[in-house]
């Protein structure tokens, strides 16, 4: 047997972006993180100034990363020639996500301006 038919095959195109699964990117980059990102910002006390600009930056990094996180999966498997099918899952996810996370962003800089009284 040659050294190609003893090593094992690659995984299925289209599972994994370098050992992580596209579910466990989207939970991440979708849930975990936006999450811990709001617990790590929340006011010990009474909220000031300071605490909204910070709650509202950590808003917008949360939609960012779960941006990021959707456009970099659809674009790994367009590079990874996946399934026609997989592909258009991919789209019609990041086209859900991509315009909710940008009003979410719209939110955050309202809000924070209200929160400021300006």
């Amino acid at each position: 047997m040659t050294d190609v038919a003893t090593k094992p095959g690659p995984t299925r195109p289209g599972t994994s972006l370098r050992g992580f699964s596209a579910p466990l990117v989207l939970l991440l980059g979708l849930v975990i993180v936006p999450v811990g990102l709001a617990l790590a910002t929340l006011p010990q006390g009474a909220p000031t100034d300071e605490d909204y600009v910070r709650m509202a930056f950590a808003s917008v990094a949360a939609c960012t990363i779960g941006i990021a996180s959707v456009l970099g999966l659809l674009v790994d498997r367009i590079v990874r020639r996946a399934k026609a099918s997989t592909i258009a899952l991919f789209a019609v996810v990041a086209l859900v996500v991509v315009p909710w996370q940008l009003s979410a962003i719209t939110s955050a800089a309202d809000l924070l301006l209200v929160r400021l009284s300006l």
